[in-house]
């Protein structure tokens, strides 16, 4: 399970986050996001697969979520088989091959959620309006110029959040910005207008609540009222919910800013730095032995992973620090410490979710932006005032992304999705940071993989992908610096 939330958290306010989309030096002719870095061509996760996008998906069933439970704070052995070894399975990856450990076992058929916020209110389902690209001069133009920026006091709850008063703003730059309850969103359309020179899209369509914006490249899937998106379907928890004014579908800015911009433009992140080392953390150690699984406690399952990643990363040129290498118990502070002070870094922290017995799946956390609620309940609450960690929110996310990405491209595991808490791990990290949920070993069948040293090292070689993907996708940004 993560680890819990600093009680101290800064009080004074940080500097306005400005992230601008770079419309000005956008060059459409260099192609950044086409080479194999970024993500490996739209979330490939670094498998032989084909690069053909993700088909459409069907509109899904909402689900009742489910509340994560508390580990039981037991320090004895967890029960294992009459043989005294976990049962064996076998991993399937997206490319077709089999890794055999034994027989494999069948998943539960019921998938609880994580507990997320409450959404706005679904509107009524309009008419099916589908627009193709055509050939005018409004889908052909170039990419808008100025810049667009987050502004954060029209983020900030207000009084007028709960009167849902509408307002249509003058064009910025060339996006359509509607400020409701006194945040502001942009349109769909502007969206589609300045990612179109590099994604060619030509589908733009809404059916009922349900949003498609897709190409050949990309698909981008949403729904009014939820906050909920996917693209190629991978998931993404966004900060608010999607809105809907006058037919138009309509993104928050700061989701634009925080979230979408950085994932489709990894290669114009304003503040990326160069690295060439990755801190390891194994999340809890020593008494802290966080959730108790079927096969064992979450802080061996933890250390292992840790191990295995850091032999990935060292065949691939990475330097490793490792923030444990044994069953010690490390203060969350102490932990990012390390990583503060390690330079040309970025830090990764592994953990395994625990939750009913049905509960299975895999989710990244990133640090929710200023402005902005945690995705679940006891995740932080609301970030008025900003932290340490948050001047990373671009490299956050698209660090997010890749690795994320890359291990739900690989495996058929259940994606919980890219979600957003203020973690201790991550708020006073002063270098990208993620945390990696690496399965449910409250699960009978994912514990039995995460008990599997062939699962952790196939899910270490993915990571180990993502993060050389990563680093080649900010590399246009990187030398900048």
């Amino acid at each position: 399970m993560t680890p819990g939330l600093n009680p101290t958290l800064p009080k004074a306010l940080l500097a306005t986050l400005a992230f601008a989309l770079a419309a000005a030096s956008f060059g459409v002719a260099r192609a950044d996001d086409e080479k194999p870095g970024f993500f490996k061509k739209i979330f490939g996760g670094g498998s032989s697969k084909s690069d053909t996008p993700a088909p459409e998906p069907a509109p899904e069933p909402e689900k009742k979520p489910a509340v994560k439970p508390k580990p039981e704070p037991e320090k004895t052995a967890a029960k294992k088989s009459s043989s005294g070894k976990p049962p064996r399975v076998i991993i399937t990856t997206t490319g077709g091959k089999k890794v055999e450990i034994g027989k494999k076992s069948a998943p539960s058929k019921t998938v609880a959620k994580t507990e997320s916020p409450k959404t706005a209110p679904k509107p009524k389902e309009e008419p099916i309006k589908d627009v193709t690209k055509s050939s005018s001069a409004k889908d052909n133009e170039a990419p808008m110029k100025g810049e667009f920026k987050e502004d954060d006091d029209d983020d900030k709850p207000s009084s007028s959040d709960k009167s849902k008063t509408v307002e249509v703003l003058p064009a910025n730059g060339g996006w359509e910005i509607v400020k409701i309850g006194g945040r502001d969103y942009v349109t769909a359309e502007s969206i589609r207008n300045f990612y179109n020179p590099v994604y060619g899209f030509t589908t733009f369509r809404t059916q009922g609540t349900h949003f498609w914006l897709g190409s050949s490249k990309l698909i981008l899937k949403a729904q009014i009222g939820s906050q909920e998106m996917l693209i190629n379907n991978i998931k993404f928890i966004l900060s608010f919910p999607v809105q809907e004014y006058n037919g138009k579908v309509l993104f928050s800015r700061l989701d634009l800013c925080k979230l979408i911009d950085p994932v489709l433009y990894p290669s114009h992140i304003q503040n990326a730095e160069y690295f060439d080392t990755v801190v390891v953390d194994a999340g809890h150690g020593g008494h802290d032995a966080g959730a108790r699984g079927i096969y064992g406690y979450e802080k061996d399952f933890a250390l292992k992973m840790a191990m295995a990643v850091r032999t990935a990363l060292m065949q691939r040129g990475f330097k490793v620090i490792l923030t444990r290498s044994t069953d010690t118990f490390i203060t969350l502070g102490g932990r990012v410490a390390i990583a503060n002070q390690t330079p040309k870094s970025i830090f990764l922290s592994f953990h395994f979710n625990s939750g009913g017995a049905a509960a299975t799946g895999i989710e990244t956390w990133a640090l929710t932006p200023q402005s902005a609620a945690a995705t679940i309940s006891r995740g932080g609450g609301y970030n008025l005032n900003g932290v340490t960690g948050n001047k990373q929110d671009s490299a956050n996310i698209a660090l997010a992304t890749a690795v994320h990405a890359s291990v739900i491209s690989r495996f058929k595991f259940v994606d919980r999705g890219i979600k957003r808490a203020q973690w201790s791990v991550l708020t006073g990290c002063k270098r990208p940071g993620i945390l990696f949920e690496g399965g449910f070993v409250t699960n009978g069948a994912e514990c039995q993989l995460v008990a599997s040293e062939t699962y952790r090292q196939q899910v270490s070689n993915a990571i180990g992908d993502a993060v050389l993907n990563y680093r080649k996708a900010l590399e246009s940004a990187m030398a900048k610096r």
